[in-house]
């Protein structure tokens, strides 16, 4: 028994003294046991009525998880001991919307937050949902007996300078005041030095404009005399007896429709309202370069010549990045370059999404379409040296690329150059370097914008692009400028092809990035991103999703930037009446309607992008059939909000949607 004893009290000490032991080396090293606890911070703020401004109490407040007390007397509330960094505060009361932010706890400091909760009248409801705008396009398989253009191999024609018409006139509407015709102010007209071109009997308009062989009187100034504007003129012209008011005539212009003689092929660019886009840009305000990292291109082609600059070969080391692909295959550079500024409306061929841009080749891919990592961050830092302002990379690998690599993808980035490449066509994961967060990674679209089936997806894609797809039908594919083997003729020539890939629908963002820094100056990499994004046409899931990101581009729609919160969305009755105040729309396309009225009323979303307060040509505009609850809140259905032709225009009538109030 007395041996026993002494065995289990030994251990007995030897633990303890073992445990005391790391306490007081614990201690030592830094006062506790195990790493030292993650930098914390707090919340503080106060919860009021948005319309009265008194303190809300009783309101609950969440962050993240964690339910704090009830506002108190004063709408006050805090939160202890938030570990640093991004936190979700949720605050709701009955009676009121709910609440929901964003807030960064910063480690060892206070955050104050103060939230403004929006009353719900008895009665009424609030109304959310998503809106999004609409490619003016109407998707359409391919058809059997569409025949497949004739590839064309020839002569480059000379390529015109590209401009919009002339937007100047002397012509001014004039509307007479009731009772009085053309005829009863003519005379006045002579004197002051105008004469009556035509009459409108429909709109009761006069049109005048300066005599011929004489001179406005100083008080009726002709625009263009000294100086003077045509609204200018416009308005002395109103000071004649008998006008009631005069505005100038404006010209309007078609749509810009290249003469290339494949162009009706390229549906794609319909898909994403490219010849809408152009009758804003063409890209030719300034010249914007397009590094084009891939196999090289054919510089000889008939529609790229004189559209590159300098490159350089990083496969063979030299200054000739000349494509030299491997039969069977085709120059995947040449199809790429092709996409992004082949010369256009010069007669032949096909047409390109910048008009202005210059191509800078730089060869990354041998014959067969292969590369390493090492050679495309070669190429990106000496595309970046030599002044590339957009990059394309219609490549990809699944492997992370490393250190290097993204120092120089970020380094690129960092210097203000838009770098934009291909999802992938494995239907998996998204390669690199689209998956690289700095870069806009781009997935594939078919003819009739469904997500094409090769496309990879995830959490890291950007926006989608037409992709096309060959099969069954050729012309389903994206056509472009191409370099093939003619098996006919045993040579190598210069030609046009149909091909399919997110290779091929990544040069369209690229192009499009042309287009928006060469129209609205330069803009660092991610405000374009957030451009194209937040006016593309959403497709799949409401707002954001792993397939098509932020959704189909919408060029025309970027190029005047219309985002979301220009949008006005209001509910009307049967008799059109509004029956709801009018708001406007989020950057990230939602809206929130207060206080409507209980009923069946049409939802309407318009966005005004002349800013003349009038449902015109140009302008976006939805509506879409909704019942409102007598109380609480209702989803509504995504709004998509319809390009406006001139038919359209006409159907819906020129009445503006009422403006919010301020």
């Amino acid at each position: 028994m007395h041996n026993h004893k002494c065995r289990t009290i030994l251990p007995r000490f030897a633990i303890i003294t073992t445990v005391s032991l790391m306490l007081v080396l614990a201690m030592g090293a830094g006062g506790c046991i195990g790493p030292p606890p993650r930098p914390t911070g707090r919340i503080e703020g106060t919860v009021s009525d948005e319309t009265s401004g008194s303190p809300v109490v009783g309101a609950s407040v969440f962050v993240d998880n964690r339910v704090l007390a009830p506002t108190n007397w004063s709408g006050g509330f805090a939160a202890e001991k938030l570990v640093a960094g991004q936190r979700t505060l949720s605050v709701s009361r009955h009676g009121y919307l709910p609440y929901q932010t964003t807030v960064t706890v910063q480690a060892n400091d206070t955050t104050r937050c103060n939230v403004q909760l929006t009353p719900i009248q008895p009665g009424t409801s609030s109304i959310t949902g998503c809106a999004t705008l609409s490619n003016a396009y109407t998707p359409s398989a391919a058809s059997k007996s569409r025949p497949t253009p004739r590839l064309f191999a020839g002569s480059a024609a000379p390529t015109p300078s590209i401009g919009l018409p002339e937007s100047s006139t002397d012509v001014i509407q004039v509307r007479l005041r009731p009772g009085l015709t053309a005829s009863d102010i003519a005379n006045d007209l002579a004197f002051a030095g105008y004469e009556i071109v035509d009459e409108l009997p429909l709109t009761q308009i006069v049109l005048v404009r300066p005599a011929a062989g004489s001179s406005p009187r100083l008080a009726f100034a002709a625009p263009g005399s000294a100086d003077v504007s045509v609204e200018q003129a416009a308005s002395a012209v109103e000071n004649i007896p008998g006008v009631d008011w005069a505005y100038p005539d404006y010209p309007v212009w078609a749509t810009a429709v290249p003469d290339d003689s494949f162009f009706p092929y390229q549906w794609h660019y319909n898909a994403v309202s490219l010849p809408q886009a152009w009758n804003v840009s063409t890209g030719q305000e300034s010249q914007i370069t397009v590094a084009v990292l891939d196999t090289g291109i054919r510089p000889n082609h008939p529609d790229l010549i004189g559209k590159t600059v300098s490159g350089w070969d990083f496969v063979d080391r030299d200054n000739d990045p000349t494509d030299q692909p491997v039969k069977p295959k085709s120059s995947h550079g040449t199809h790429v370059a092709g996409t992004i500024a082949a010369a256009t409306d010069n007669g032949i061929g096909v047409a390109g999404v910048s008009w202005g841009a210059k191509i800078m080749p730089v060869r990354v891919l041998d014959g067969n379409g292969a590369g390493t990592y090492s050679a495309i961050m070669e190429g990106i830092q000496w595309a970046v040296l030599h002044g590339a302002d957009v990059i394309n990379m219609s490549l990809g690998g699944d492997r992370i690329p490393g250190e290097v690599f993204e120092g120089v993808i970020r380094d690129a980035y960092n210097r203000g150059v838009v770098l934009v490449a291909a999802t992938g066509n494995e239907a998996g994961q998204v390669l690199y370097p689209a998956a690289l967060p700095e870069v806009i990674a781009v997935g594939a679209t078919l003819r009739n914008s469904e997500l094409a089936p090769y496309s990879n997806t995830g959490p890291e894609i950007t926006v989608a692009a037409p992709g096309g797809l060959v099969l069954p039908f050729p012309d389903d594919g994206v056509l472009s400028t191409a370099y093939r083997y003619d098996s006919v003729t045993s040579t190598w020539v210069n030609d046009y092809e149909f091909m399919h890939g997110t290779s091929m629908a990544t040069p369209h963002v690229s192009g499009l990035a042309a287009l928006l820094l060469s129209k609205l100056g330069p803009m660092s990499p991610s405000v374009v991103s957030a451009l194209m994004s937040d006016t593309s046409m959403d497709l799949g899931a409401d707002g954001y999703d792993y397939d098509f990101g932020a959704g189909l581009v919408n060029a025309y729609a970027a190029l005047t930037e219309s985002t979301m919160d220009r949008a006005v969305f209001a509910v009307k009755d049967s008799a059109d009446q509004w029956v709801s105040e009018s708001v406007y729309g989020q950057r990230d396309r939602t809206f929130r309607i207060v206080n409507a009225s209980p009923g069946d009323f049409t939802l309407v979303g318009f966005l005004d992008v002349d800013g003349d307060g009038l449902i015109s040509p140009g302008d976006f505009y939805g509506e879409a059939p909704l019942s409102v609850p007598r109380s609480g809140m209702v989803h509504a259905n995504r709004l998509v909000l319809q390009y406006v032709d001139a038919a359209s225009a006409a159907a819906t009538g020129m009445a503006a949607v009422p403006p919010p109030r301020t």
